[in-house]
């Protein structure tokens, strides 16, 4: 007797086509971009916000190789979502923190935007390590007990709805403080005809990031 896929199979199957995916495209961007690193990171000074590219260029693929091994092996997906969720959260924070180093040169004599910046990342990381703590496996079928390689909060308190949409409108907050400090900083010089490059691919960057 034949036996068909059910629905739950249907959704672990795609979801593992893209997870798949997207690893494919994230190997191809390091291959892409490799020669440009070497010229322009390896063979450049380093410091502080170098280290931290290195950390999110390569922590990330590696890290995004025990995921593939969980998406092959739903089983374990219950031991793989919090793990999951922590290398997501910390390639963002160390993003976020790129972003603030680089508002700090901007904005060298304005000490209390730094540290408005630095209380928004503090108070971001905080409620993502609540909710990554108190998150577990998506069940994509009560019946079967089937769950998928994709996190949920727990909605059983109270104030975890709260935590939870806070944890999307905050980084927002965050990246849209970062945009609009950018272009005040760009905009002008560029309207003027007085923007040197560096001006330039700041504002590039600022876009490509809040985008």
């Amino acid at each position: 007797m034949l036996e068909y896929p059910t629905p739950a199979d249907d959704k672990l199957e795609t979801y593992q086509y893209i997870g798949f995916a997207s690893f494919t495209a994230l190997i191809w961007d390091h291959i892409d971009t490799f020669a440009d690193e070497v010229e322009y990171i390896w063979k450049g000074r380093k410091g502080p916000f170098i280290y931290l590219f290195f950390f999110n260029r390569y922590f990330t693929p590696l890290g995004f190789i025990i995921n593939l091994h969980a998406y092959l092996s739903p089983s374990c997906c219950a031991r793989f979502v919090k793990y999951e969720g922590c290398t997501v959260a910390l390639a963002v924070e160390v993003s976020g923190l790129m972003m603030l180093l680089r508002i700090r040169a901007i904005y060298s004599n304005q000490i209390w935007i730094t540290a408005l910046l630095s209380t928004i990342l503090a108070i971001e990381t905080g409620v993502n390590i609540w909710l990554i703590s108190h998150a577990g496996p998506v069940i994509h079928s009560p019946l079967s007990g089937v769950r998928a390689c994709s996190m949920v909060f727990d909605h059983t308190k109270s104030y975890s709805s709260v935590l939870a949409s806070s944890s999307a409108w905050i980084p927002l907050l965050y990246d849209t403080i970062i945009f609009v400090l950018t272009l005040y900083k760009t905009v002008p010089p560029i309207r003027r005809a007085e923007a040197s490059y560096i001006i330039k691919r700041l504002l590039e960057d600022g876009l490509l990031y809040y985008r």
